[in-house]
């Protein structure tokens, strides 16, 4: 294993550890990683531009679930799912600083109103503000090859999503507090579509905690649940111990029990692999043959799966204080669990590298590959550049 270099982020201790070789090796796969942190209230990026990594973060409330594609990132929040469309030809313009307000025509107006909530702030606010919209301001890291903007958003309400995925039918989501996987519609908060067998009704109590969702050919194939419980919240008295499943979406019955509190199931090269969290195991199950086998074990909750070729990428997180009344059984066999990322060979199961919070990102939910590109930049929803950083066809015809 490559020798570790330290990367302090921000006064807010955003820092980590990481194998030294870890830039050379995202640079040389023009790949670069997104991943989110529900306890930290950030959706973060890993960039490299060959000889160091650059941890770059958003803020959100609560993000979870991930989904990227060539066309851009799908992140679930605490009540939304939010697109952010690929549009490097936005590049250009986010390395120049950003106009001023006063200058835009149709923003004067804007500006004025923001100028009378602004009076209503204390002095300290008021300067802690300023100084934040400068930096906004300032033009991006020239580093910068991709540009993911915010283009959409779907209000959901807290149905405590969790993962999601693209498929044939569009964005299909896990929707925990319902214990169902859904899709979305613009004149619904959520369109239900699946429900494990042992859930009698659609109530939002969380009731066995399914998390985890894999797609297969474009439809939801297998999830994974904490338990088969039909009781509100069953799984956070008591309910989680080894009581945990996979299953088969298609026939709605059980692969794999036993289990303490898995997730992430991702179907990859004609297997299954998921996180037997609680035990911090990396797993595959083969549906061909029917067996399930542990591939490692680390010191950390093992939660958030992607690939690249052959490299799979892990997300671990400390144990944490919850109100889970049963400790995953790693709180027992280390006196300190990690949180990070770990790059593991799927041909031998060695480690290639890793990335090691050292401060207050404790906790990672999900994890994303995105490709074809070493240094992004996040235009989220409330940034100023959203004012007038404008994308469109052109006009076809100018006929009514």
């Amino acid at each position: 294993m490559a020798e570790s270099e330290k990367l302090n982020t921000s006064s807010e201790d955003f820092g980590c550890d990481y194998s030294s070789n870890l830039p050379a090796v995202l640079k040389h796969l023009d790949i670069s990683l997104a991943f989110t942190s529900y306890q930290a209230q950030r959706l973060m990026l890993v960039r490299s531009d060959g000889e160091s990594l650059d941890i770059n973060f958003k803020h959100f409330p609560r993000p979870m679930g991930l989904s990227a594609d060539a066309n851009g990132i799908t992140l679930g929040v605490f009540s939304q799912v939010i697109r952010f469309q690929r549009e490097d030809a936005l590049l250009d313009k986010i390395k120049q600083p950003l106009g001023r307000i006063e200058d835009d025509v149709t923003a004067k107006k804007v500006q004025d109103e923001g100028e009378s909530l602004a009076q209503l702030m204390t002095d300290e606010q008021r300067e802690l503000h300023e100084q934040y919209e400068a930096v906004l301001h300032e033009p991006v890291d020239e580093r910068v090859d991709a540009c993911f903007i915010t283009r959409s958003s779907h209000y959901t309400g807290m149905i405590n999503i969790h993962d999601i995925d693209w498929g044939s039918d569009g964005l299909w989501a896990v929707n925990s507090s319902f214990s169902c996987l859904c899709t979305l519609s613009p004149d619904y908060s959520f369109v239900p579509r699946w429900k494990p067998h042992f859930i009698s009704r659609l109530v939002p109590e969380d009731r066995c905690h399914l998390n985890g969702m894999a797609l297969k050919d474009g439809v939801p194939a297998f999830v994974t649940t904490f338990s088969t419980a039909d009781e509100r919240g069953h799984w956070r008295s008591g309910g989680v111990s080894e009581g945990g499943t996979l299953m088969d979406v298609q026939r709605n019955e059980i692969l794999v029990d036993g289990l303490f509190m898995p997730h992430s199931p991702r179907w990859y090269n004609g297997k299954v692999y998921y996180c037997n969290s609680g035990f911090g195991q990396l797993c595959c199950y083969d549906p061909a043959t029917g067996e399930n086998s542990v591939l490692l074990e680390l010191q950390g909750f093992t939660r958030g799966i992607d690939f690249y070729g052959p490299i799979l990428v892990l997300g671990l997180s400390q144990v944490r204080q919850s109100q889970v009344s049963t400790p995953a059984p790693l709180a027992q066999k280390y006196d300190e669990t990690l949180s990070g990322l770990w790059f593991i060979n799927l041909e031998d199961h060695s480690e290639i590298g890793h990335i090691r919070f050292t401060g207050n990102v404790e906790q990672i939910y999900d994890v994303a590959v995105l490709e074809g590109c070493c240094f992004p930049e996040i235009i989220e929803p409330s940034h100023p550049r959203m004012r007038n950083h404008f994308c469109y066809p052109p006009l076809v015809s100018e006929g009514v």
